[in-house]
């Protein structure tokens, strides 16, 4: 039997973010351990790779994992195998479906739309396939007779010929997961490493929290773990076989939760050390134990940076999506913590807004309060996820006013002539903040992440912030004078609103007609549309620079001019504004037409920039005749250099937002030193 599994993204003429198919690896190797009879099973990543080979070898099975990045893609793909492989089994598999919504009237709506589906497996997806395709096999492969009766682990789309849909019950799950061959060290994912993908690992499975507006962990018991030797072997067979991508994914809902999590830090140190990966790692930490937290992360060093994702601060909220968090004391306790064990002692945090019973205010207060705490803050804009419990009607009715559709980013492309979406459901009006009051959000998010969180402005805001200038205040105030700018950032402005409009569509066939149209289709194959924040932080940076540092030379003027401070201290306090801001250009790292690094520059202060920082910002700004020296480590370069050439596109703009996706802030910048003693090094 030829059975084809398929991980698809969007890979139509660009790079993006892809990462190994570890889920149809579990698939395929258990299957191909399982299966009473020989079967040739193959992995795909890529769609047209996959589609070329539905046409020329002819699956008998084809099974496919959804996501909300694929799951249109995946559409087309089965179109392909009814056209080319019409007796072949198509099976699906992945979060769309959970122990929440799986019934008759959602599995109906699902098949009207996915009616070259055969079959769905639910929650772990090893044993229910493997069962399905060993059932196939005995009612002599035919898709009518296997449809034809309820099978527990899967819904069955019997809608052609007898108007219903079979709803199994979920099979028990895997509790020893080392009887789940793995796919790496089974050679099963071997032809990815040749690719610029990133490699992940899960080292255990289940999620304890049921936050509302997340699938994962649902349909899972306990915690489950792999074996700590196999998961050891993993990471040392991985590490010496990936050149292709700097960085690594860790797919466990709740990193540290184990103390055995420490171990296989300290073996992807070890490996970092020895062979140059990882050179960064991608974590979803734990959200119970601070101190497991900060043991991982000084085992870790500066391989990864510390997380305390909190989504809101406001009770209500967290009463309404079920949402349990660190107390703030214990994040302030993790944050003194790190400043002694990591260089930079940065921590992140997460938010979103949108959530049901978020205010305006409450969600503004919840960044200052992290801001506050020195917290990289993310904000995101709430979507609504298939299979959770806040895309349930119950949950609608109660929380939302109204929702729309926004493209998926990089989830786009042409596939035998076709051209295919994705998008997002999203959030934009709640019972308890506005449609205008959720809309200004969106680029004073941009701003937060510019300006604080990527670290790009930065020091000003730390400047500012020693006169009782809250960041979020001044960024509110760059908000301000954007909207009512009459030159060029004034038109960058309304090109940002006119790119949130496209955020904001009705339906999801609106958004997919507008971006079916030349003119709209061929601004996505330019690569000059993408996620707005990063999209918008290249423009300011590699278009409107010096526009925007004047800008921000008129807010600081007008803030330190609102101080209850002397004529002669509020020039002083301008004047060290003027020449951070002149650090700031020179600190972040210049690259040449070709995309060739800069490895060195100087440049002359007039404040002894680096004794403040070196102090954390804290004390005063001192003058001083500086010389600086901007320069790169060898280790810093080489990364950079990888990454360069692993998102290397004709858009400038579009290969550095890449770079800048799951990475820290900290790679755009250069190390500085005093050309007069070399030895001190930001």
């Amino acid at each position: 039997m030829k059975i084809f599994l398929g991980d698809l993204v969007h890979t139509w003429e660009k790079v993006s973010v892809w990462t190994m198919p570890l889920n149809i690896g579990f698939i395929g190797a258990y299957a191909q351990e399982n299966l009473p009879f020989d079967c040739e099973i193959r992995l795909f990543k890529r769609p047209e790779l996959m589609l070329e080979a539905i046409k020329t070898e002819r699956p008998d099975v084809v099974g496919l994992s959804y996501y909300v990045w694929n799951v249109n893609l995946n559409n087309r793909v089965l179109r392909s195998v009814r056209e080319h492989a019409p007796g072949a089994l198509t099976v699906g598999g992945g979060p769309v479906f959970t122990n929440i919504n799986s019934n008759e009237e959602t599995a109906r709506k699902f098949f009207t739309q996915h009616a070259e589906c055969d079959a769905y497996v639910l929650n772990q997806g090893e044993v229910p396939f493997t069962k399905l395709v060993e059932k196939f096999d005995a009612v002599g492969r035919s898709r009518e007779a296997l449809t034809s009766e309820t099978m527990d682990g899967a819904i069955l789309n019997d809608l052609a010929h007898n108007d219903c849909c079979r709803i199994g019950q979920p099979l028990e799950l895997i509790r020893d997961l080392d009887v789940i061959p793995s796919p790496y060290l089974n050679g099963m994912l071997d032809e990815f490493f040749e690719e610029p993908i990133t490699p992940l690992i899960e080292t255990n499975r289940s999620c304890p929290y049921r936050c509302t507006f997340c699938a994962w962990g649902i349909g899972t018991g306990k915690l489950a773990r792999f074996s700590d030797e196999r998961v050891l072997a993993e990471i040392d067979y991985i590490s010496e076989r990936c050149t292709k991508t700097a960085n690594m994914y860790i797919a466990d809902a709740n990193y540290s939760i184990l103390e055995r999590d420490a171990l296989f830090a300290e073996r992807m140190r070890d490996n970092s050390e020895k062979h140059g990966f990882p050179a960064h790692v991608m974590v979803q930490w734990n959200k119970t134990r601070p101190d497991r937290v900060l043991r991982v992360a000084e085992v870790f060093g500066d391989l990864t940076e510390v997380g305390a994702s909190m989504q809101s601060l406001n009770e209500d909220v967290l009463d309404a999506i079920q949402r349990r968090n660190l107390s703030l004391d214990d994040i302030a306790n993790m944050r003194e913590q790190l400043k002694t064990q990591t260089d930079t002692g940065q921590m992140f945090s997460e938010l979103i807004v949108g959530l049901p019973e978020e205010t305006w205010q409450s969600h503004v207060d919840a960044n200052k309060t992290l801001i506050d705490m020195d917290a990289e803050v993310f904000n995101y804009n709430l979507h609504l996820l298939p299979g959770t419990e806040m895309d349930t009607p119950a949950s609608r009715e109660t929380y939302f006013k109204r929702t729309g559709w926004r493209l998926h980013d990089n989830a786009f492309g042409v596939y035998d002539g076709e051209r295919v979406f994705e998008g997002q459901e999203v959030v934009l009006e709640t019972t308890s903040m506005s449609m205008d009051e959720l809309r200004s959000f969106r680029f004073i998010h941009f701003l937060l992440q510019f300006m604080w969180g990527r670290k790009w402005y930065f020091d000003l805001l730390m400047l500012l912030r020693q006169d009782g200038i809250h960041p979020v205040d001044v960024i509110l105030a760059v908000d301000r004078a954007f909207k009512s700018d009459q030159g060029e950032l004034g038109d960058l402005y309304a090109e940002f609103r006119a790119d949130h409009d496209l955020e904001n569509f009705e339906t999801f066939e609106d958004l997919a007609a507008y971006w079916s149209e030349d003119e709209h289709f061929e601004r996505l194959r330019q690569g000059k549309y993408g996620k707005l924040n990063y999209l918008f932080t290249f423009k300011v940076l590699l278009e409107h620079h010096t526009a925007f540092n004047a800008m921000l030379s008129d807010v600081c003027q007008d803030l330190v001019g609102a101080l209850d401070l002397s004529a002669g201290d509020k020039e002083t306090r301008i004047q060290q504004c003027e020449d951070i801001l002149r650090f700031s250009e020179f600190l972040r790292i210049q690259l040449t037409e070709n995309l060739s690094l800069v490895e060195k520059r100087s440049a002359h202060f007039n404040y002894d920039i680096l004794a403040w920082r070196s102090s954390g910002s804290q004390q005063p700004l001192e003058p001083g005749e500086c010389e600086y020296e901007f320069f790169l480590p060898e280790k810093q370069r080489d990364m950079l250099l990888r990454q360069l050439d692993q998102f290397h596109v004709g858009n400038v703009n579009a290969a550095l937002r890449k770079m800048s996706e799951d990475t820290s802030a900290e790679q755009f910048f250069y190390q500085v030193r005093t050309l007069n003693n070399p030895s001190y090094v930001r």
